[in-house]
């Protein structure tokens, strides 16, 4: 809990040193940044041909093509185990060990590394009406068809611990993974907040944070629908904080923030990681403003800027203004789903790095499919039409919620600049 945790002067500084996106507008943060930006978005109104099942609402998917599986012996015969979600991590992995410049070459006793993701279904199940159609008229031995149609990822389950023993064996960080779902994972701030506890513990000097949104099937989304109603268009309008929103929007992806003690970091401090927490109270409601309390008491630092969880959920938008705006003003806020959609179990990882992408860039990209601001929704301002430029030593705070009315955690975590810093000499340590 907040109160057994000792004063940040006694903690070491935790910072970003890498950081790794995949998402419907392709490989890395700045691809998604300079999305937004320019005002595009990636949703997918209708069926479409790709490997994902058309799903009745709108969602944005991920290009598969882009993203590659090592090279290698080792990893040719991994790669026979991998599902979809273990490759998508894999790739994330590697894009923040580079950042980083650690190659995983060597194993280190003293990095670890937390996975944020749903366990999945076995894909098989969502194919074998499909397979069973179709080996009727096949004249190819069962064991023959099913060798040669059943894709490579329905062999193996989508289990978190077992996603990150591939992403060990990309870092190096080998043996040493854990996992935060469920409950406490609210968009993946509750895999950070359990990496910063092993950071500033001494326990540990690295850890390598990666989530991954499982793919959208049809009877998951269903699931969700049933809970609290999802969107139904992803056309001005539609989106987060939006008057005339309808739902949250659904999107993929997936993403890896590298955390290091500042004192011992190889990679460039890219950030600053000052606060971070998950809670769970009678309501999300009360959750939210615990949340949002104990981050900003943490941090020490008034945020400058908000990357909100903004999935253009009717409820959730009105919680989440609630939370934040009485107790940090009217900061202008901003967020990914209007334009990439709820990549769930990561969405708050893709925000962080979005977070560090604008502190790059001096500016905060505008909200997609936002057209109306909600007046219910109070002195909210949000970022429209064009990037709005950030001041001086900025910090962001980061808000992210489960999706469901039943879930009563909320996230949240604060994220400062270390642009100018005396202490960033803008050299990797070694």
């Amino acid at each position: 809990m907040p109160s057994e945790r000792a004063g940040r002067q006694d903690r070491p500084d935790v910072v970003v040193t890498g950081l790794g996106v995949i998402s419907p507008a392709g490989i890395g943060a700045a691809r998604l940044w300079e999305a937004m930006a320019a005002g595009k978005t990636f949703f997918d109104t209708g069926g479409h041909d790709g490997p994902a099942p058309a799903l009745p609402w709108p969602s944005a998917s991920v290009d598969t093509t882009e993203i590659t599986w090592p090279a290698g012996r080792d990893w040719a015969n991994a790669g026979k185990y991998a599902n979809q979600s273990a490759r998508w991590a894999v790739a994330v992995a590697r894009q923040a060990l580079e950042q980083a410049g650690i190659t995983g070459d060597t194993e280190d006793v003293r990095g670890g590394t937390v996975m944020a993701v749903g366990s999945s279904s076995d894909e098989l199940s969502d194919v074998i009406p499909q397979l069973a159609s179709r080996f009727r008229g096949d004249r190819r031995p069962l064991a023959k068809f099913l060798h040669d149609e059943v894709p490579d990822y329905s062999y193996i389950r989508g289990i978190p611990s077992q996603l990150g023993q591939f992403v060990s064996m990309a870092s190096g960080f080998r043996g040493s993974n854990v996992a935060a779902y469920g409950e406490a994972a609210a968009g993946g701030t509750g895999a950070l907040a359990l990496a910063v506890r092993l950071l500033e513990s001494g326990e540990l000097d690295r850890m390598l944070v990666v989530g991954v949104a499982p793919p959208l099937t049809t009877t998951a989304m269903a699931a969700f629908d049933q809970d609290e109603p999802l969107g139904t268009r992803a056309t001005a309008g539609a989106g987060p904080f939006d008057a005339d929103r309808s739902g949250t929007l659904l999107g993929q992806g997936a993403a890896a923030v590298l955390l290091e003690r500042a004192d011992t970091a190889r990679g460039t401090a890219r950030a600053r990681l000052a606060g971070c927490e998950v809670l769970a109270a009678a309501d999300v409601t009360a959750s939210a403003g615990l949340v949002v309390d104990t981050v900003l008491a943490d941090a020490g630092t008034t945020p400058t800027a908000w990357w909100a969880h903004g999935a253009g959920s009717v409820r959730l938008d009105r919680v989440e203004t609630r939370a934040v705006l009485p107790r940090a003003g009217g900061l202008p806020v901003t967020g990914s789903k209007g334009t990439i959609g709820n990549a769930f179990e990561c969405s708050a990882l893709i925000d962080t790095a979005l977070a560090v992408e604008s502190f790059a860039r001096g500016g905060l990209p505008p909200v997609g499919l936002l057209r109306r601001p909600d007046p219910g929704l109070g002195g909210l301002d949000p970022v429209m039409g064009e990037t709005r430029p950030l001041g001086p030593a900025p910090t962001a705070l980061v808000t992210a919620f489960n999706q469901g009315r039943h879930s009563t955690a909320a996230g949240a975590l604060v994220i400062a600049s270390t642009h100018g810093d005396p202490a960033d000499d803008g050299k990797a340590r070694t």
